[in-house]
């Protein structure tokens, strides 16, 4: 993967932008396209990678329509897009998907890899932080932008490679990791897989190409060498949790140790297990100790939209990725651990017309759990519409005393005239792009990267 050419149709989505970067960094001539225009672009621009956000062949470099350059396309993109078809219609070019290049990338170093439903990139961006805290050589592709390192993408040499194992459209059979983590199974992607039982087969398949150690949390029923968990007894076990300085500190069971006292700056029991996830699967390195990493948690910062908190005059804001009912059920739970007898608002943009369509009830009971709640229309990504549903029989279904559809336009106004306490601004899609413009009002951020001492009292 040197000295080649490589075309990435999508090169803006999250999975597909850490890729460029490596291909670009290693000397290959990358060149993309996309049709946002978000961070991971502005990441990729400063890097002088070429982007154009325009379908038009005629605007396409002669030098990246050749026979010789290289096809890196994301599940989202459509197949009638002109320059997947004109790439495919010529029959020269070698093709992959996003999945296909990145088991290529990986072959050639161990490779840690993390499954399942919720909390794959929060795991990703901490087994990748505490590599590089202490200095061990590897790559990572995380699926968000890591603060601190304002980026989806660390270099530091080839020794190992950490990746998120997705099962959208079952890329995850795409690698043969070394180790590998699955934080949980539920029932998602039912666009692609139709039922659970198909996507637990998916699982299962993984779980046979882990070539070294599987850990899994210990209550799912499938194939694995080491089981994790919060609250049941198992090989890797997080027990004596307190909320602490804004944090949360724990005793490390292992199958070998026993840790007291174990400190991390985040809140929220799923990211406790997201922790606990990412030492289970270090843990099993043999050429890494684990005691050695441990005070590096104290340093965390996180992953940008993922629980990332603020105060804007005397109200909470969090802004969370949020996108399925569990997730935000675990938002709703660390709000109401962490900010007890306050209100709660949520402003929540749906994500993808078949998601909401299977979890319909589900997204309605857990929303109702707010004191007011707000939604916007649902965002399509790749999908068409499907008839009859939409957010306003999502909202009919809701019992909660104020709710009501709004625009994203209008959410700064909603922030600034709610009477809640806590404001949860939740969802996968382009919920956030007006959020940025509030963002820029003098704020204090409680778990990113301004200290403590600066904190209004909450």
């Amino acid at each position: 993967m040197i000295n080649k050419k490589y075309f990435f149709i999508g090169i803006g989505g999250i999975g597909m932008s850490s890729i460029a970067q490596y291909l670009h960094d290693k000397g290959n001539i990358v060149f993309g396209y996309d049709r946002e225009n978000n961070q991971a672009i502005k990441i990729l621009l400063n890097k002088g990678i070429v982007i154009t956000n325009e379908l038009n062949l005629d605007l396409i470099p002669k030098e990246m329509m050749g026979d010789d350059v290289e096809i890196i396309y994301t599940p989202a993109v459509k197949d009638d897009n002109i320059y997947l078809e004109y790439f495919i219609s010529k029959g020269r070019n070698k093709i992959y998907k996003r999945s296909e290049i990145l088991g290529e990338i990986t072959k050639n170093s161990k490779c840690i890899a993390v499954a399942g439903t919720h909390g794959k990139t929060t795991t990703t961006g901490i087994i990748s932080h505490l590599l590089y805290s202490h200095g061990i050589k590897f790559k990572a592709f995380v699926g968000g932008i890591m603060k601190g390192y304002n980026s989806n993408y660390i270099y530091t040499g080839d020794d190992y490679v950490v990746v998120e194992a997705d099962e959208y459209d079952r890329s995850f059979l795409n690698l043969s990791p070394d180790y590998a983590v699955i934080t949980s199974i539920e029932s998602d992607h039912l666009d692609i897989y139709g039922d659970f039982d198909s996507l637990i087969k998916s699982f299962e398949l993984f779980s046979h190409k882990v070539k070294k150690s599987l850990i899994a949390e210990e209550q799912l029923k499938i194939r694995r060498n080491y089981t994790f968990s919060i609250t049941n007894e198992a090989d890797y076990r997080a027990s004596n949790i307190t909320l602490i300085n804004k944090g949360i500190s724990f005793d490390l069971k292992t199958p070998d140790n026993f840790f007291t006292n174990v400190y991390v700056k985040i809140i929220g029991m799923h990211n406790l297990k997201n922790v606990l996830s990412a030492l289970s699967v270090i843990d099993q390195i043999k050429e890494i100790e684990i005691k050695e990493l441990l005070p590096f948690l104290s340093s965390l910062k996180g992953i940008e939209r993922r629980m990332e908190i603020y105060t804007i005059d005397d109200k909470i804001i969090i802004d969370d990725y949020a996108h399925h009912p569990t997730e935000i059920d675990s938002v709703y739970d660390t709000v109401i651990t962490n900010f007890k007898n306050k209100s709660k608002a949520v402003i929540f943009q749906p994500h993808l017309f078949s998601r909401t369509r299977d979890f319909m009830d589900d997204f309605a009971l857990v929303l109702s759990k707010f004191d007011e709640v707000y939604l916007l229309d649902i965002y399509p990504a790749r999908e068409e519409p499907i008839h009859g549903v939409t957010s306003k029989l999502l909202l009919k279904k809701i019992q909660s005393s104020k709710k009501e559809m709004i625009s994203k336009d209008s959410i700064n106004e909603i922030i600034i005239n709610s009477n809640a306490d806590v404001i949860s601004v939740l969802g996968a899609g382009d919920i956030t792009d007006n959020l940025k413009t509030i963002k820029d009002i003098p704020i204090f951020i409680l778990y990113g990267v301004l200290s403590f001492e600066n904190l209004i009292s909450l």
